[in-house]
């Protein structure tokens, strides 16, 4: 029987880190505001999880068996099910890192900036930057403001996570996301049953 090119442990390694360890990391440093330039990190990542997934459980009827089967295509689920968290990630990360650590916080409107569209007009967008309201400290942009523009030395309510790991977001914003976090919630739940339920139903090689 042709042995494969890694062998099954340290197959099984490889997809437990980068599913268990590197997809949670960058999930996690989805939730800061990076840009378009590391939404497009993550999306060809995501993509490169899928296609490692998709090799490494269609490999294995190649090397070990005839026919395809159930226990060996499984194998692909990690690294399916992290490419759809990462793609998920930029978008519901934030949400769900401010349902899980933000503190309500007071702050004070003090640059307002309207934003135009490619037409010069007024797309009903606004800019915020804030300031704590109790010690007027600069609290940088809001990522979402509040639905109905406020003027600058306006007081709102904001979630502001310790340390500034992600940008301030109104709350009452939060109030309409509780569909997105439940979604980012679900895609990790399934991710970590995925890799539990792979892990449990590694092929073994046979012993000789």
């Amino acid at each position: 029987m042709r042995r494969p090119r890694l062998r099954g442990r340290g197959r099984l390694a490889f997809t437990m880190t980068w599913s268990l360890v590197v997809v949670p990391i960058l999930a996690v440093l989805a939730s800061r505001s990076h840009g378009t330039s590391w939404v497009a990190v993550v999306v060809l990542l995501a993509i490169i999880s899928g296609a490692m997934g998709l090799a490494i459980g269609h490999s294995w009827p190649r090397t070990y068996m005839a026919d395809p089967a159930p226990r060996e295509l499984l194998t692909a689920a990690p690294g399916l099910t992290a490419a759809a968290l990462l793609l998920a990630a930029p978008g519901l990360a934030p949400w769900a890192l401010h349902d899980l650590a933000g503190e309500p916080t007071r702050v004070r409107v003090i640059e307002v900036e309207p934003v135009s569209d490619s037409q010069g007009e007024d797309s009903g967008l606004t800019h915020y930057r804030i300031a704590d309201a109790a010690t007027e400290r600069d609290l940088g942009r809001l990522r979402f403001g509040p639905r109905t523009r406020v003027p600058a030395g306006a007081v709102i309510s904001v979630s502001v996570i310790p340390g500034g790991w992600s940008p301030p977001v109104a709350t009452e914003r939060l109030k309409d996301a509780d569909a997105l976090v439940t979604t980012f919630d679900v895609l990790a739940t399934v991710h970590v049953l995925a890799c539990a339920a792979t892990a449990a139903a590694w092929p073994r090689e046979a012993r000789s």
